[in-house]
């Protein structure tokens, strides 16, 4: 069947972030929900405009879904209805925005709101694996809950045989009864299933991450599955312009209309992620996107947009496709295979393969012993390099070595450029490699030799701190201080040396102290000290705890050495101390975060079992009423969880808790003025590029104004400038630094201090954030 050509008709702009969601309403009205932590109403105007006519806020985090329940017996003018990442539904009034229904239960982030078919029937859907049934006539009553999947509910409807159905990450699809038992699980989709939409009386549709879309009897036969989009799919609606048509998108940037089973047109968008559609009434099609806008599309040539529009909007999707067209290691990224590819087990342990993600490319690694495919990270693009340098990992370098550290093992590479510090490329190569940290010295020299730099001298034990160039504690070694009492930034367990901002004949007033690349992390222990405190307080277990071996406790402790071998009963004793009361707890924090940063451990602490619940743990650990030195080492805990991909994650998906913990502390000691500075510095190197960095920045700023330690400080900064060098949101960044005068003032008398010897990186850091702004 043929299907009419659609072309842009109106292009939507007024949210900040993400628009995640997109639905219709009456009149031909669009509902739009997104990250930025509201939902829109747009009013037709004219014969193809829209007018943001109702702003509806009231969530405390981003809005994850939208839908309109029409007209009930308790609200006889409908109701806007919004699920955020708060874990709340909202329903609004729709033509003034105000409050009229917030329903509260789910436990996790609300994904999805869908009308049922009676009047006043809710469905709602989770990450905390359930969907529920809400009836608005009676809101008090509580909802029937729908719980067997395995793994967050993206989807639920009601079908027209009365049943529910819901889709999940789990990869199944489950039919319930209006009593809320099951009828059967539907299996087919090989990775998480996205959406649902009703296609008939007697059929349903469903999309999944495995790039197919299958068409279902109401009783769970599968009918057909159709195939178009070249990686994940997120949204799928029917689309009443064409008999049994219908429209889905995905993360390959594009919109797909379907008919008779085809793939009869593909509209290409200007974006990386087309996160939700929805076909209006007149069969124009609405889309929600990674960039924030609202796009309409019309088969009607009368409500085309104009030449102007269309030509720029042309001109956006070429510049997309050509980004595309980039070469990765010899092959166009179009050439490059989908997530599709993942499907299929590896030949060999260690096996890598690089793998399209709309205009990304990440690398993933074959694991024989989880059997499945491990993602390594992103691979970035290689332009042509210029004279003289050497492309290594997508990037651009004056030297690439070649470093021998076992014999037998082939070379690892050292990618070094001039204009860096060679201490922090050796901390950063001793970190990625997870070599001892003893190798700093000769790895530092080894880079000043063979790069010829200017002789750069050491500090006075030999080592130097590869962020502020001061002395370092070394491993072993005791405190770096020399036998005199620890300073005043020294670990208030282990004595060990804090890092300072004492400038040493290594800095240089000319070298760019941001944006900052890597993570930093918390290395320095003194484990005898640790065990012994241990020991101390492991005979003042009590309330029916159980106390542990001086064995066990020996064992635990070795959990701190980074490359110690270690067994699965040793991390659950650590997990069970960590149960042990507050006021003795400190130690077991101490040694929990030394350990994260062994890839196998941090994988164990935060995997989906017990990490979620752990990084909970810690977040009430910065309670203000709690202990200031819990406080100070849960947020090492958290530093340190950066080490590997599992526990960056789940820190990343609890920075709304951990900023607004931040923001809430009223004091902090120097210590734990470090910490959370280098807490917002890992989640700065992370979010930078993100457009949600704002928030981060606002937890910077305030947090400023708290800071007296000059090393919290100098962190801060750094934390600061990487988001105004790197965040697509950097003018509101600006804005919010200059319209802070303590802040602004304190930049500008700093970035003056030219005769303090101790104060140059500060010095340094502040003249170029000045400049920034």
């Amino acid at each position: 069947m043929a299907v009419p050509d659609y072309k842009l008709s109106a292009v939507l702009c007024g949210h900040s972030l993400d628009v995640r969601c997109v639905a219709k309403t009456k009149e031909f009205c669009i509902l739009s929900a997104s990250r930025d932590r509201t939902a829109k109403l747009w009013h037709p105007e004219g014969v193809k405009d829209f007018v943001n006519v109702v702003t509806y806020k009231g969530h405390r985090n981003f809005v994850s879904c939208v839908c309109w329940l029409p007209p009930c017996e308790a609200y006889p003018d409908g109701l806007v209805v919004t699920g955020s990442n708060d874990n709340t539904i909202l329903g609004y009034n729709l033509q003034d925005g105000a409050t009229q229904v917030t329903l509260e239960g789910h436990e996790n982030a609300v994904c999805s709101v869908t009308p049922g078919r009676d009047s006043g029937i809710l469905l709602s859907s989770s990450w905390d694996s359930t969907a529920r049934v809400w009836n608005i006539n009676a809101a008090r009553n509580a909802p029937l809950i729908l719980k067997g999947h395995q793994a967050a509910v993206w989807a639920a409807v009601e079908l027209f045989s009365g049943s529910y159905a819901t889709a999940s990450a789990d990869k199944t699809i489950k039919l319930w009864k209006k009593d809320g038992s099951i009828i059967t699980t539907l299996t087919g989709h090989t990775d998480c299933v996205r959406d649902i939409a009703v296609a008939s009386n007697e059929t349903f549709l469903s999309c999944s991450n495995d790039a197919s879309i299958k068409l279902w009897t109401n009783l769970g036969q599968c009918l057909n599955t159709f195939y178009g989009h070249s990686n994940y799919i997120y949204s799928i609606s029917m689309n009443p312009a064409v008999a049994n048509g219908f429209a889905s998108c995905g993360e390959d940037g594009s919109v797909r209309l379907w008919a008779g089973g085809d793939c009869v047109r593909d509209i290409r968008l200007p974006v990386h992620s087309v996160w939700s559609i929805t076909c209006l009434d007149n069969g124009d099609i609405v889309t929600g996107s990674s960039d924030g806008v609202v796009r309409v599309f019309t088969k009607d040539p009368a409500r085309y947009a104009d030449e102007n529009t269309l030509k720029l909007f042309e001109e956006e999707v070429v510049k997309m496709q050509a980004a595309s067209q980039q070469e990765i290691g010899g092959f166009k990224l179009s050439e490059l295979p989908g997530p599709e590819v993942l499907l299929e087990p590896g030949k060999a342990d260690g096996q890598t393969k690089l793998v399209r993600r709309g205009t990304n490319v990440k690398c993933y690694s074959w694991s024989a012993a989880e059997n499945t495919w491990n993602e390594i990270g992103d691979v970035m693009g290689a332009p042509p390099t210029q004279e003289g340098k050497t492309m290594f990992q997508g990037k651009e370098y004056d030297f690439v070595f070649s470093v021998d550290i076992k014999d037998g093992a082939p070379p690892i590479k050292l990618p070094f450029n001039k204009n860096e510090d060679p201490w922090v490329a050796a901390q950063a190569f001793i970190h990625k490699h997870e070599l001892p940290q003893v190798y700093l010295d000769q790895v530092a020299n080894f880079i000043i030799s063979n790069a010829k730099l200017d002789s750069q001298p050491v500090s006075s034990n030999g080592f130097a701190d590869p962020f502020t160039g001061e002395s370092r504690y070394v491993p072993g070694s005791g405190a770096a201080t020399g036998g005199r009492a620890p300073p005043a930034g020294a670990d208030p367990f282990t004595g060990a040396a804090a890092y300072t901002t004492s400038s040493t004949s290594t800095a240089s007033s000319d070298k760019m102290l941001i944006p900052h690349d890597a993570y930093i992390r918390f290395d320095q222990a003194n484990l005898k000290a640790i065990f012994d405190k241990l020991k101390e307080f492991n005979s003042k277990v009590g309330d029916g705890l159980n106390a542990m071996t001086e064995e066990q406790l020996e064992s635990v402790v070795k959990l701190g050495e980074l490359n110690n071998t270690y067994n699965n009963e040793t991390i659950s004793i650590l997990k069970k101390m960590l149960g042990w009361p507050k006021e003795i707890l400190f130690p077991v924090l101490d040694v929990t975060r030394l350990a994260v940063r062994n890839k196998e451990i941090n994988a164990q602490i935060f995997d989906t079992a017990y990490g979620p619940s752990f990084i909970k743990y810690l977040l009430s650990l910065l309670a203000p009423d709690n202990l200031p030195a819990n406080q100070m080492l849960a947020m090492r805990v958290l530093v340190n969880a950066f080490s590997d991909l599992p526990g960056e994650m789940l820190v990343l998906a609890a920075r709304e808790s951990l900023l607004h913990s931040i923001i809430c502390f009223t004091q902090l000691n120097t210590n734990a003025q470090i910490a959370a500075t280098s807490l917002l510095l890992n989640l700065s190197v992370a979010l930078a590029q993100q457009p949600d960095s704002v928030e981060l920045a606002d937890c910077l700023v305030q947090l400023f104004s708290k800071i007296t330690d000059n090393e919290a400080y100098f962190r801060g900064l750094v934390a600061l400038g990487t988001l105004l060098m790197e965040s697509p949101s950097k003018l509101q960044i600006q804005t919010r630094v200059v319209s802070n005068p303590q802040l602004h003032n304190r930049l500008k008398k700093d970035s003056g201090i030219t005769t303090d010897p101790n104060y140059a990186k500060i010095a340094t850091l502040s003249q170029q954030i000045i400049r920034l702004l």
